[in-house]
């Protein structure tokens, strides 16, 4: 790919070149190293471990993240990073959680729920819905508002953001007040016109998405096809109030904008941003003028709805 080929915002002028593994089996080695990285307390964030339970009686490790100096009952985003449920969470993940509570003054959660190529679908959909049973069952104790909670995440981790969503509806669970996604995958057919245009873009391109989709429903007859795919749902209905990112150079990008149309004609709340001159995976990029814009934007979002 030409260096040219894509302008991408001067800021992100890093990422050209940059590609995910094309070979799911690579993923588990990267991890190793990924793995070292740790969410640790500062001094605005305090940081608490838990073990939790996920999905088949498997104990997971869920963080607890809460703004430093702050007593009392508080509203929650619960988590869900994203890494094409191949990747473990990374240090952009674990400061945007940080950027949230600090900002929005909001606990946070983030499970380390199952990953392929060992644990397909539902393993992951599963572990994430059972984390969130789990802070609806302890929210007293957690001092968490569980009427004041909000998903979000990042590409797959968007994915399971809409999955858990359409899953707590459908069990009479407690919803979530609203939905952040930022250039989320939300549709295994992948027919879109984002993906038959971005088949050579940074980071993320329709052969390697592809792949993802490929081999995390290898063997799996979802009984819900929205709880691998949310964009094949029949109803949008009680689906929560949503904001949806995508990066003007992706093969998701359609996925949001068509996700977005989806929600508007059931009538939720949507705010759409499609966020020029990025590629997919901009957060990264930390220190970034095109970062910092999206944060402020999704914490006056938050802001908003739990006030």
């Amino acid at each position: 790919m030409s260096k040219s080929k894509y302008p991408l915002d001067q800021e992100l002028k890093c990422m050209e070149g940059q590609q995910l593994f094309p070979c799911i089996y690579v993923y588990p080695l990267v991890n190793l190293f990924i793995g070292r990285t740790t969410c640790r307390s500062d001094d605005k964030v305090v940081v608490k471990e838990y073990e939790t339970p996920g999905y088949d009686n498997y104990m997971l490790k869920t963080l607890i993240l809460e703004p430093r100096d702050t007593d009392g009952i508080l509203p929650c985003i619960v988590f869900f990073h994203g890494g094409g449920i191949m990747l473990k969470a990374v240090e952009a993940h674990y400061q945007f959680a940080k950027w949230y509570v600090e900002k929005t003054r909001c606990k946070a959660v983030i499970t380390d729920y199952r990953l392929m190529p060992r644990y397909r679908y539902p393993y992951a959909t599963m572990d994430c819905y059972r984390t969130y049973e789990w802070v609806i069952d302890h929210a007293d104790e957690l001092q968490i508002n569980k009427n004041r909670i909000i998903f979000t995440g990042d590409s797959a981790g968007a994915t399971l953001s809409a999955a858990v969503s359409f899953m707590a509806r459908d069990n009479n669970l407690t919803m979530p007040i609203g939905v952040l996604m930022s250039y989320p995958a939300l549709d295994r057919r992948m027919n879109t016109e984002s993906m038959k245009r971005y088949t050579d873009t940074p980071v993320l391109n329709s052969k390697l998405a592809g792949m993802y989709w490929n081999e995390y429903l290898r063997n799996a007859t979802p009984t819900r096809p929205e709880y691998a795919s949310p964009l094949e749902a029949d109803s949008f209905d009680k689906f929560p109030s949503t904001y949806i990112e995508v990066a003007e150079f992706d093969c998701l990008h359609d996925d949001g904008v068509l996700f977005a149309e989806k929600l508007k004609s059931a009538n939720i709340p949507v705010e759409l941003n499609e966020v020029p001159g990025a590629c997919h995976g901009f957060e990264v990029v930390l220190d970034s003028r095109i970062v910092h814009e999206a944060l402020d934007r999704r914490v006056s979002w938050i802001n908003r709805l739990i006030l």
